[in-house]
């Protein structure tokens, strides 16, 4: 009997992987992946048309977007273009990809 009560209770444990679990947000990792989730949500309330997609992005700032370029391992606009649309399930028809890019 005297061993059992050395085991953890519920509660402790819980608290204990709560306690891991914010160790670990608070590393350089996921405060990147917390960004870039933050970014691309951005787009959310865009309307969901190509056009209206390019138009936002060239509205993120230049920080935001050398970020996700970052992040997401591209480096030209047009490649972060159809990341942002893929990721929000936006065809693209190509039609923008000659459309002049972020300044």
């Amino acid at each position: 009997m005297e061993a059992d009560k050395s085991m953890k209770t519920p509660h402790e444990t819980d608290r204990s992987d709560k306690m891991r679990f914010e160790a670990q947000i608070e590393q350089p990792q996921f405060e990147r992946h917390r960004r870039s989730w933050a970014t691309l949500k951005w787009f959310e309330n865009t309307p969901k048309t190509e056009e209206a997609f390019y138009l936002r992005l060239q509205e993120l700032p230049d920080e935001d977007a050398t970020f996700l370029k970052s992040f997401y391992h591209v480096t030209e606009d047009w490649d972060l273009f159809k990341l942002i649309c893929k990721f929000w399930n936006i065809g693209i028809s190509g039609r923008m990809k000659n459309a002049e890019c972020r300044t």
